[in-house]
Protein backbone atom coordinates (compact mmCIF):
# COMPACT_ATOMS: atom_id res chain seq x y z
CA UNK A 1 0.00 0.00 0.00
CA UNK A 2 3.13 2.52 0.71
CA UNK A 3 1.56 3.64 3.72
CA UNK A 4 -1.65 4.66 2.10
CA UNK A 5 -5.21 3.89 3.06
CA UNK A 6 -7.56 2.79 0.46
CA UNK A 7 -10.67 4.33 2.27
CA UNK A 8 -12.36 7.03 0.84
CA UNK A 9 -15.04 8.58 3.82
CA UNK A 10 -18.83 8.21 2.57
CA UNK A 11 -20.00 12.17 3.06
CA UNK A 12 -22.94 11.95 4.94
CA UNK A 13 -23.03 15.92 5.48
CA UNK A 14 -20.87 17.41 8.39
CA UNK A 15 -22.81 16.75 11.54
CA UNK A 16 -23.77 13.11 10.63
CA UNK A 17 -19.92 12.25 10.09
CA UNK A 18 -19.20 13.59 13.46
CA UNK A 19 -21.93 12.17 14.93
CA UNK A 20 -20.15 8.67 13.60
CA UNK A 21 -17.14 9.97 14.45
CA UNK A 22 -17.26 10.67 18.04
CA UNK A 23 -18.63 6.98 18.38
CA UNK A 24 -16.30 4.89 15.62
CA UNK A 25 -13.82 6.50 15.67
CA UNK A 26 -12.70 7.86 19.16
CA UNK A 27 -15.17 5.77 21.35
CA UNK A 28 -15.68 9.08 22.80
CA UNK A 29 -19.39 9.85 22.51
CA UNK A 30 -21.64 7.17 24.47
CA UNK A 31 -25.31 8.91 25.15
CA UNK A 32 -25.63 7.58 28.37
CA UNK A 33 -28.69 9.06 30.25
CA UNK A 34 -27.19 11.18 33.50
CA UNK A 35 -27.73 9.95 36.73
CA UNK A 36 -28.68 12.22 39.86
CA UNK A 37 -28.07 9.17 42.26
CA UNK A 38 -25.97 10.30 45.35
CA UNK A 39 -22.95 8.03 45.46
CA UNK A 40 -22.50 5.91 48.78
CA UNK A 41 -20.94 7.62 51.61
CA UNK A 42 -17.35 7.83 52.01
CA UNK A 43 -14.36 8.78 53.77
CA UNK A 44 -13.17 12.03 52.56
CA UNK A 45 -9.69 11.87 50.34
CA UNK A 46 -7.01 14.03 49.59
CA UNK A 47 -6.02 14.04 45.57
CA UNK A 48 -2.62 14.80 44.91
CA UNK A 49 -2.80 17.12 41.23
CA UNK A 50 0.32 17.25 39.05
CA UNK A 51 0.47 20.68 36.67
CA UNK A 52 2.90 20.83 34.14
CA UNK A 53 4.77 24.05 32.79
CA UNK A 54 1.77 26.30 33.74
CA UNK A 55 2.13 27.96 37.45
CA UNK A 56 -0.66 30.08 35.90
CA UNK A 57 -3.39 27.47 35.52
CA UNK A 58 -2.00 25.96 38.96
CA UNK A 59 -2.27 29.23 41.23
CA UNK A 60 -5.61 29.14 39.40
CA UNK A 61 -6.93 25.49 40.59
CA UNK A 62 -5.27 25.90 43.92
CA UNK A 63 -7.74 28.93 44.75
CA UNK A 64 -10.95 26.44 44.31
CA UNK A 65 -9.65 24.67 46.63
CA UNK A 66 -12.33 25.52 49.23
CA UNK A 67 -15.18 25.21 46.65
CA UNK A 68 -14.50 21.79 46.28
CA UNK A 69 -13.99 20.84 49.68
CA UNK A 70 -17.76 22.48 49.78
CA UNK A 71 -18.74 20.72 47.53
CA UNK A 72 -17.07 16.85 48.16
CA UNK A 73 -15.79 16.95 51.82
CA UNK A 74 -12.71 15.91 49.60
CA UNK A 75 -9.03 18.11 49.56
CA UNK A 76 -6.69 18.17 47.33
CA UNK A 77 -3.23 19.85 46.87
CA UNK A 78 -1.42 20.46 43.64
CA UNK A 79 2.57 20.14 42.71
CA UNK A 80 3.89 21.72 40.22
CA UNK A 81 6.94 20.53 37.66
CA UNK A 82 8.26 21.16 34.01
CA UNK A 83 7.78 19.03 30.85
CA UNK A 84 11.93 18.02 31.44
CA UNK A 85 11.45 17.11 34.81
CA UNK A 86 8.55 14.53 34.03
CA UNK A 87 10.53 13.35 30.89
CA UNK A 88 13.36 12.40 33.00
CA UNK A 89 11.78 10.30 35.18
CA UNK A 90 12.35 7.10 35.09
CA UNK A 91 8.95 6.06 37.45
CA UNK A 92 5.48 7.91 36.84
CA UNK A 93 5.95 10.91 39.53
CA UNK A 94 3.30 10.69 42.93
CA UNK A 95 0.30 12.06 42.09
CA UNK A 96 -3.66 11.15 41.31
CA UNK A 97 -3.88 13.53 38.53
CA UNK A 98 -2.12 15.38 35.84
CA UNK A 99 -2.60 18.21 33.46
CA UNK A 100 -0.05 18.96 30.98
CA UNK A 101 0.95 20.14 27.94
CA UNK A 102 -0.88 18.37 25.14
CA UNK A 103 2.03 17.27 23.44
CA UNK A 104 3.00 15.06 26.02
CA UNK A 105 0.22 12.73 26.00
CA UNK A 106 2.17 10.11 23.24
CA UNK A 107 4.45 10.16 26.24
CA UNK A 108 2.11 9.61 29.05
CA UNK A 109 0.10 6.63 27.56
CA UNK A 110 3.11 5.02 25.53
CA UNK A 111 4.84 4.81 29.43
CA UNK A 112 1.33 3.73 31.11
CA UNK A 113 1.69 6.40 33.16
CA UNK A 114 -2.26 7.51 32.63
CA UNK A 115 -5.37 5.78 32.85
CA UNK A 116 -8.37 5.72 30.26
CA UNK A 117 -11.15 7.77 31.23
CA UNK A 118 -13.91 5.56 32.76
CA UNK A 119 -16.44 4.24 29.99
CA UNK A 120 -19.13 6.85 30.84
CA UNK A 121 -17.33 9.74 30.97
CA UNK A 122 -19.48 11.08 28.15
CA UNK A 123 -22.45 10.88 30.96
CA UNK A 124 -20.44 12.97 33.93
CA UNK A 125 -23.08 15.67 34.14
CA UNK A 126 -20.47 18.33 35.08
CA UNK A 127 -18.31 17.62 32.32
CA UNK A 128 -20.59 18.31 30.22
CA UNK A 129 -18.68 16.24 26.99
CA UNK A 130 -21.48 16.36 24.14
CA UNK A 131 -20.45 20.44 25.06
CA UNK A 132 -16.86 20.04 23.97
CA UNK A 133 -15.39 20.53 20.06
CA UNK A 134 -15.77 17.54 17.98
CA UNK A 135 -12.14 17.53 17.43
CA UNK A 136 -11.08 18.03 21.49
CA UNK A 137 -13.13 15.05 21.65
CA UNK A 138 -12.04 12.69 18.97
CA UNK A 139 -8.50 13.31 18.04
CA UNK A 140 -6.64 15.20 20.62
CA UNK A 141 -8.01 13.68 24.24
CA UNK A 142 -7.90 10.34 22.67
CA UNK A 143 -4.70 7.87 22.02
CA UNK A 144 -5.78 4.98 19.45
CA UNK A 145 -9.49 4.88 19.86
CA UNK A 146 -9.47 5.65 23.67
CA UNK A 147 -10.15 8.50 25.55
CA UNK A 148 -7.70 9.07 27.73
CA UNK A 149 -7.61 13.33 28.71
CA UNK A 150 -10.67 15.77 29.37
CA UNK A 151 -9.87 19.59 27.42
CA UNK A 152 -8.71 22.67 28.78
CA UNK A 153 -8.25 24.34 25.67
CA UNK A 154 -6.12 23.74 22.49
CA UNK A 155 -4.84 27.22 20.79
CA UNK A 156 -4.61 27.44 16.98
CA UNK A 157 -2.43 29.90 14.91
CA UNK A 158 -5.39 32.19 13.49
CA UNK A 159 -5.03 34.82 11.09
CA UNK A 160 -5.19 38.29 12.15
CA UNK A 161 -5.79 41.29 9.82
CA UNK A 162 -6.51 45.07 9.65
CA UNK A 163 -10.20 45.22 9.03
CA UNK A 164 -10.62 49.12 8.45
CA UNK A 165 -7.42 48.38 5.52
CA UNK A 166 -9.67 45.31 3.92
CA UNK A 167 -12.13 47.36 4.24
CA UNK A 168 -10.82 50.26 1.90
CA UNK A 169 -9.40 48.16 -0.55
CA UNK A 170 -12.56 46.14 -0.86
CA UNK A 171 -10.92 42.70 0.28
CA UNK A 172 -12.05 39.75 1.75
CA UNK A 173 -10.40 37.66 4.18
CA UNK A 174 -7.91 34.93 2.34
CA UNK A 175 -9.57 31.69 1.63
CA UNK A 176 -6.36 30.28 0.62
CA UNK A 177 -2.75 30.60 0.12
CA UNK A 178 -2.39 32.67 -2.61
CA UNK A 179 -4.72 34.79 -1.84
CA UNK A 180 -2.74 35.27 1.25
CA UNK A 181 0.64 36.30 -0.55
CA UNK A 182 -0.84 38.71 -2.42
CA UNK A 183 -3.18 40.20 0.02
CA UNK A 184 0.16 40.83 2.09
CA UNK A 185 1.76 42.52 -0.92
CA UNK A 186 -0.50 44.95 -1.80
CA UNK A 187 -1.20 45.50 2.07
CA UNK A 188 2.79 46.04 2.28
CA UNK A 189 2.74 49.24 0.06
CA UNK A 190 1.69 52.15 1.51
CA UNK A 191 0.66 53.49 -1.79
CA UNK A 192 -1.98 51.20 -2.47
CA UNK A 193 -3.52 52.02 0.99
CA UNK A 194 -4.35 55.75 0.01
CA UNK A 195 -5.44 57.76 3.11
CA UNK A 196 -5.58 54.38 5.04
CA UNK A 197 -1.75 54.38 4.99
CA UNK A 198 -0.13 54.40 8.32
CA UNK A 199 2.65 57.52 8.40
CA UNK A 200 5.58 57.40 6.59
CA UNK A 201 8.02 57.51 9.89
CA UNK A 202 5.55 53.83 11.17
CA UNK A 203 7.43 50.79 10.36
CA UNK A 204 4.96 48.68 7.88
CA UNK A 205 5.09 45.21 7.21
CA UNK A 206 2.77 43.09 5.00
CA UNK A 207 2.36 40.47 6.92
CA UNK A 208 4.08 39.27 10.49
CA UNK A 209 4.76 35.19 11.39
CA UNK A 210 6.10 34.07 14.51
CA UNK A 211 9.38 32.05 12.73
CA UNK A 212 11.63 32.31 16.75
CA UNK A 213 12.98 28.89 17.48
CA UNK A 214 9.89 26.70 19.04
CA UNK A 215 7.55 28.52 16.58
CA UNK A 216 8.93 28.23 12.90
CA UNK A 217 8.40 24.70 12.77
CA UNK A 218 4.82 25.10 14.00
CA UNK A 219 4.32 27.66 11.72
CA UNK A 220 5.34 25.31 8.60
CA UNK A 221 3.03 22.99 9.88
CA UNK A 222 0.24 24.83 9.93
CA UNK A 223 0.73 26.58 6.38
CA UNK A 224 1.20 22.80 4.79
CA UNK A 225 -1.76 21.17 6.41
CA UNK A 226 -4.49 21.81 3.48
CA UNK A 227 -1.42 20.99 1.01
CA UNK A 228 -0.20 17.77 2.70
CA UNK A 229 -3.44 16.38 4.80
CA UNK A 230 -5.33 14.16 2.14
CA UNK A 231 -8.50 12.38 2.96
CA UNK A 232 -7.74 9.08 1.60
CA UNK A 233 -4.63 8.74 3.51
CA UNK A 234 -3.44 8.41 7.18
CA UNK A 235 0.10 9.19 6.13
CA UNK A 236 1.28 12.85 6.87
CA UNK A 237 4.20 13.59 8.69
CA UNK A 238 5.54 10.03 8.53
CA UNK A 239 4.41 6.53 6.34
CA UNK A 240 2.50 4.77 8.68
CA UNK A 241 4.34 1.75 7.22
CA UNK A 242 7.72 2.28 7.04
CA UNK A 243 7.83 5.55 9.32
CA UNK A 244 9.99 6.93 6.19
CA UNK A 245 9.44 11.22 7.27
CA UNK A 246 7.24 13.06 4.51
CA UNK A 247 8.14 16.27 5.59
CA UNK A 248 10.34 16.94 2.73
CA UNK A 249 7.42 16.29 0.48
CA UNK A 250 6.19 18.44 -2.41
CA UNK A 251 3.50 19.76 -0.02
CA UNK A 252 5.70 20.75 2.79
CA UNK A 253 8.64 22.32 0.06
CA UNK A 254 5.44 24.21 -1.58
CA UNK A 255 3.80 25.65 2.12
CA UNK A 256 7.91 26.38 3.10
CA UNK A 257 8.60 28.29 -0.31
CA UNK A 258 5.21 30.39 0.33
CA UNK A 259 6.40 30.90 3.66
CA UNK A 260 9.53 32.47 2.33
CA UNK A 261 7.99 34.58 0.08
CA UNK A 262 5.79 36.05 2.55
CA UNK A 263 8.59 36.27 5.22
CA UNK A 264 10.06 38.90 2.55
CA UNK A 265 7.07 40.62 3.54
CA UNK A 266 7.42 40.97 6.99
CA UNK A 267 9.99 42.72 9.79
CA UNK A 268 13.96 42.12 10.29
CA UNK A 269 13.52 40.33 13.23
CA UNK A 270 10.38 37.95 12.57
CA UNK A 271 13.23 34.77 13.33
CA UNK A 272 13.27 36.49 17.09
CA UNK A 273 9.33 36.52 17.01
CA UNK A 274 7.15 33.50 19.04
CA UNK A 275 3.19 34.21 18.79
CA UNK A 276 3.27 36.80 21.49
CA UNK A 277 5.83 38.97 19.68
CA UNK A 278 3.88 38.78 16.61
CA UNK A 279 0.51 39.92 17.74
CA UNK A 280 2.09 42.33 19.50
CA UNK A 281 3.79 43.85 16.97
CA UNK A 282 0.17 43.48 14.92
CA UNK A 283 -1.57 45.06 17.57
CA UNK A 284 1.14 47.95 17.87
CA UNK A 285 -0.04 48.89 14.16
CA UNK A 286 2.80 47.77 12.18
CA UNK A 287 1.71 44.83 9.84
CA UNK A 288 -1.65 44.64 7.89
CA UNK A 289 -1.37 40.34 8.24
CA UNK A 290 -0.24 38.08 11.23
CA UNK A 291 -0.59 34.52 12.33
CA UNK A 292 -0.42 33.99 15.76
CA UNK A 293 -2.60 34.18 18.81
CA UNK A 294 -4.59 35.95 21.63
CA UNK A 295 -2.12 36.67 24.63
CA UNK A 296 -5.04 36.14 27.21
CA UNK A 297 -3.32 35.48 29.99
CA UNK A 298 -0.35 37.80 29.55
CA UNK A 299 -1.96 40.37 31.45
CA UNK A 300 -1.76 43.47 28.93
CA UNK A 301 -3.76 46.19 29.74
CA UNK A 302 -5.75 48.08 27.94
CA UNK A 303 -4.15 51.46 28.64
CA UNK A 304 -0.67 50.29 27.85
CA UNK A 305 0.23 52.23 24.73
CA UNK A 306 -2.03 53.50 21.94
CA UNK A 307 -5.29 51.92 21.06
CA UNK A 308 -4.76 48.53 18.71
CA UNK A 309 -5.72 48.97 14.90
CA UNK A 310 -9.60 47.57 13.85
CA UNK A 311 -8.89 43.87 13.88
CA UNK A 312 -10.45 40.90 12.02
CA UNK A 313 -9.90 37.83 13.02
CA UNK A 314 -9.99 34.26 10.17
CA UNK A 315 -9.17 30.83 10.10
CA UNK A 316 -6.07 30.08 8.30
CA UNK A 317 -6.17 29.99 4.67
CA UNK A 318 -6.92 26.52 2.57
CA UNK A 319 -6.29 25.11 -0.40
CA UNK A 320 -7.58 23.25 -3.32
CA UNK A 321 -4.90 21.56 -4.11
CA UNK A 322 -3.60 18.60 -2.13
CA UNK A 323 -0.29 16.88 -2.37
CA UNK A 324 -1.14 12.45 -3.10
CA UNK A 325 2.11 11.12 -1.60
CA UNK A 326 0.91 7.23 -2.49
CA UNK A 327 0.02 8.66 -6.40
CA UNK A 328 3.12 10.93 -6.57
CA UNK A 329 0.66 13.64 -7.70
CA UNK A 330 -1.58 17.00 -7.05
CA UNK A 331 -5.21 16.18 -6.72
CA UNK A 332 -7.78 18.77 -6.39
CA UNK A 333 -10.36 19.03 -3.51
CA UNK A 334 -14.09 19.41 -4.93
CA UNK A 335 -13.81 22.40 -2.86
CA UNK A 336 -11.83 24.74 -0.82
CA UNK A 337 -10.27 22.49 1.67
CA UNK A 338 -9.07 24.40 5.57
CA UNK A 339 -7.22 21.64 7.21
CA UNK A 340 -6.73 22.75 11.13
CA UNK A 341 -3.41 22.01 12.81
CA UNK A 342 -4.19 20.92 16.07
CA UNK A 343 -2.30 20.35 19.27
CA UNK A 344 0.07 22.95 18.90
CA UNK A 345 -0.35 24.02 22.89
CA UNK A 346 -2.89 23.54 24.69
CA UNK A 347 -3.75 21.51 27.94
CA UNK A 348 -4.99 18.32 28.70
CA UNK A 349 -5.88 16.08 32.06
CA UNK A 350 -5.39 12.83 32.74
CA UNK A 351 -6.05 10.22 35.46
CA UNK A 352 -2.56 8.85 37.10
CA UNK A 353 -2.26 4.87 36.67
CA UNK A 354 -1.17 4.49 39.38
CA UNK A 355 -3.78 6.79 41.57
CA UNK A 356 -5.57 4.75 44.10
CA UNK A 357 -8.82 6.50 43.58
CA UNK A 358 -9.52 6.81 40.11
CA UNK A 359 -12.61 8.24 40.51
CA UNK A 360 -12.15 10.44 42.19
CA UNK A 361 -9.41 11.88 40.36
CA UNK A 362 -11.70 11.86 37.23
CA UNK A 363 -14.56 14.17 38.90
CA UNK A 364 -11.99 16.59 39.93
CA UNK A 365 -10.62 16.57 36.58
CA UNK A 366 -14.36 16.74 34.97
CA UNK A 367 -15.34 19.65 37.96
CA UNK A 368 -12.23 21.58 36.84
CA UNK A 369 -12.67 21.22 33.35
CA UNK A 370 -16.54 21.49 33.34
CA UNK A 371 -18.79 24.10 32.41
CA UNK A 372 -18.82 25.56 35.87
CA UNK A 373 -15.30 26.67 36.44
CA UNK A 374 -13.60 25.19 32.62
CA UNK A 375 -13.48 28.97 31.87
CA UNK A 376 -11.90 30.45 34.67
CA UNK A 377 -8.88 27.41 35.15
CA UNK A 378 -8.79 27.50 31.99
CA UNK A 379 -8.54 31.06 30.82
CA UNK A 380 -5.85 31.07 33.47
CA UNK A 381 -3.25 29.88 31.28
CA UNK A 382 -1.18 31.37 28.18
CA UNK A 383 -1.67 28.31 26.59
CA UNK A 384 -5.41 27.67 25.91
CA UNK A 385 -8.59 28.92 24.05
CA UNK A 386 -11.95 28.63 24.95
CA UNK A 387 -13.30 24.70 23.88
CA UNK A 388 -16.76 24.31 24.55
CA UNK A 389 -19.75 25.59 22.60
CA UNK A 390 -21.24 27.22 25.53
CA UNK A 391 -18.30 29.27 25.73
CA UNK A 392 -18.51 30.74 21.99
CA UNK A 393 -21.10 33.69 23.15
CA UNK A 394 -18.35 34.34 25.69
CA UNK A 395 -15.26 34.31 24.52
CA UNK A 396 -13.59 37.70 26.02
CA UNK A 397 -11.40 36.06 28.99
CA UNK A 398 -9.21 34.10 26.05
CA UNK A 399 -8.89 37.44 24.32
CA UNK A 400 -6.64 40.15 24.89
CA UNK A 401 -8.43 43.11 26.80
CA UNK A 402 -9.46 45.37 23.88
CA UNK A 403 -10.69 43.07 21.65
CA UNK A 404 -13.99 44.31 20.77
CA UNK A 405 -17.44 42.51 21.42
CA UNK A 406 -17.64 42.08 17.43
CA UNK A 407 -14.12 40.76 16.57
CA UNK A 408 -14.50 38.62 19.78
CA UNK A 409 -17.65 37.15 17.88
CA UNK A 410 -15.32 36.70 14.87
CA UNK A 411 -12.44 34.95 16.91
CA UNK A 412 -15.30 32.53 18.61
CA UNK A 413 -16.47 31.61 15.38
CA UNK A 414 -13.31 30.51 13.71
CA UNK A 415 -12.05 28.49 16.65
CA UNK A 416 -15.25 26.60 16.37
CA UNK A 417 -15.35 26.20 12.96
CA UNK A 418 -12.02 25.29 12.81
CA UNK A 419 -12.51 23.03 15.44
CA UNK A 420 -15.31 21.47 13.54
CA UNK A 421 -13.62 20.51 10.39
CA UNK A 422 -14.09 16.88 8.86
CA UNK A 423 -9.85 16.78 8.03
CA UNK A 424 -6.87 18.33 10.48
CA UNK A 425 -3.44 18.04 11.52
CA UNK A 426 -2.26 16.51 14.60
CA UNK A 427 0.66 18.16 15.51
CA UNK A 428 3.80 15.47 16.40
CA UNK A 429 2.89 14.12 20.22
CA UNK A 430 4.34 10.84 20.19
CA UNK A 431 8.18 10.30 22.16
CA UNK A 432 10.45 12.57 20.72
CA UNK A 433 7.71 15.41 19.68
CA UNK A 434 10.39 18.00 21.13
CA UNK A 435 13.20 16.28 18.77
CA UNK A 436 11.31 16.56 15.82
CA UNK A 437 10.17 19.83 15.93
CA UNK A 438 13.66 21.10 16.42
CA UNK A 439 14.74 19.72 13.79
CA UNK A 440 11.97 21.59 11.30
CA UNK A 441 12.79 24.79 13.45
CA UNK A 442 15.77 24.44 12.00
CA UNK A 443 15.21 23.72 8.32
CA UNK A 444 12.49 26.46 8.54
CA UNK A 445 15.36 29.08 9.68
CA UNK A 446 17.72 28.24 7.52
CA UNK A 447 15.35 28.01 4.60
CA UNK A 448 14.21 32.10 5.44
CA UNK A 449 17.99 33.26 5.91
CA UNK A 450 18.39 31.89 2.36
CA UNK A 451 21.15 29.39 3.58
CA UNK A 452 19.41 26.69 1.98
CA UNK A 453 16.71 26.00 -1.12
CA UNK A 454 13.36 25.03 0.78
CA UNK A 455 13.52 21.25 -0.59
CA UNK A 456 17.08 20.95 0.55
CA UNK A 457 16.32 22.39 3.75
CA UNK A 458 13.47 20.08 4.27
CA UNK A 459 15.30 16.86 3.09
CA UNK A 460 17.88 18.22 5.84
CA UNK A 461 15.36 17.43 8.39
CA UNK A 462 13.96 14.60 7.20
CA UNK A 463 17.15 13.11 7.42
CA UNK A 464 17.23 14.27 11.10
CA UNK A 465 13.89 12.83 11.43
CA UNK A 466 14.76 9.20 10.65
CA UNK A 467 18.02 9.68 12.82
CA UNK A 468 15.53 10.58 16.05
CA UNK A 469 13.01 7.12 14.87
CA UNK A 470 16.24 5.24 14.51
CA UNK A 471 17.18 6.59 18.25
CA UNK A 472 14.10 5.79 19.83
CA UNK A 473 13.27 2.69 18.30
CA UNK A 474 11.54 2.49 14.74
CA UNK A 475 9.03 -0.23 16.11
CA UNK A 476 7.99 2.09 19.22
CA UNK A 477 7.99 5.23 17.09
CA UNK A 478 5.89 3.47 14.46
CA UNK A 479 3.14 2.22 17.37
CA UNK A 480 2.85 5.29 18.74
CA UNK A 481 2.31 7.37 15.60
CA UNK A 482 -0.27 4.90 14.29
CA UNK A 483 -2.00 5.43 18.02
CA UNK A 484 -1.59 9.13 18.00
CA UNK A 485 -3.40 9.05 14.59
CA UNK A 486 -6.69 7.43 16.66
CA UNK A 487 -5.46 3.59 14.83
CA UNK A 488 -4.44 0.60 16.36
CA UNK A 489 -0.62 -0.30 17.04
Amino acid sequence: MGGAMNFRPIYLGKRAWLAAALVLAAGCAQNTPESDEPRPTREPVELRLLVVDDPDMSAAIVGLRAEWKARTNDTFVVSELTGEELESYETPPDGDAIIYPGQLLGMLAQRNWISRLPEDHASHRELAWADTFELLQVAETCWGKVPHAVPFGSPLLTCYYRSDLLEALHKNPPKDWIEFHELAETLARREALGESAPADDNPWHGVVQPLAEGWAGRVLLARAASYAKHRDHYSTLFNIVTMEPLVAGPGFVRALEELIADAKLGPENQLEMDAAAARKEFLAGRAGLALTWPGHAELERADEGPDPPPTGFAELPGSVAVYNFAQRAWDERDELGRVPLVGLAGRLGSITANSEVPGEAFDLLAWLSGREWGTQVSSASPATTLYRRSQIRKPQPWLDPNTDSASAEQYATSVYDAMSRLEYLLAPRIPGAAQYMAALDTAVREAVRGDKPAGEALEAAAAEWKRITEELGLDAQQQAYRLSLGLEP
